[in-house]
């Protein structure tokens, strides 16, 4: 599930009092898009869901990949968002299948560029799977990946961000991301999954 590491980027420069056309992207399984828009200092975009799974969106700062906004995209959906300078647009595909978005973005000509704070410090991290069963995660807003015998995903996840277990039918709270977490560590799930149990019926 090596969703993060593969990157397209794609930059468009799109010119004042264009018609407002859909732009169709394809987004590959388990990869990450990114759009952004470097003539625009404020802009309005409007993303349409044309497929038949959910769809991972989120808009983050250029500098420093920290997430200002993040939701999960429901198939047949679409969402309306204003971007600031300095932000660009990122989608990202859990699924085992291509995806298809439509989008449009304009320029919002006169806008006043307001400061705005990211909502959470990032942690880019992995969790790894060391058993010889799967292991089904929740991760509420983000997606919910199941991890396959002895493998590995890495994951970018906002501080405060909740992951999962499904155990007989009850979610039991394995981790709760922190700045604790290096950048880059490997957390084995099997020790998340024992502690939160051991902890859950002491």
């Amino acid at each position: 599930m090596k969703f993060l590491f593969g990157f397209f980027f794609f930059n468009f420069f799109l010119t004042f009092g264009q018609k407002l056309d859909r732009s169709q992207l394809i987004i590959p399984p388990k990869q990450v898009v990114q759009i952004q828009y470097p003539l625009y200092k404020r802009c309005s975009v409007k993303i349409w869901n044309k497929s038949k799974f959910n769809l991972v969106v989120s808009t983050r700062n250029r500098k420093t990949d920290s997430i200002y906004k993040g939701f999960g995209l429901e198939k047949g959906s679409s969402e309306s968002l204003i971007l600031n300078q300095g932000i660009y647009l990122q989608f990202q595909n859990p699924n085992f299948t291509a995806l298809k978005v439509e989008y449009t973005l304009q320029n919002v000509a006169g806008s006043k560029l307001t400061s705005i704070k990211p909502l959470h410090l990032q942690r880019a991290f992995y969790l790894e799977n060391n058993t010889a069963q799967n292991i089904p995660l929740k991760i509420p807003g983000v997606m919910n990946p199941t991890l396959r015998p002895f493998s590995r995903s890495g994951v970018d996840l906002a501080n405060g961000q909740k992951i999962f277990i499904d155990l007989n039918g009850k979610q039991i709270l394995i981790l709760t991301v922190s700045d604790t977490i290096k950048h880059g560590a490997r957390l084995d799930l099997e020790n998340l999954i024992n502690k939160a149990i051991n902890s859950e019926y002491k």
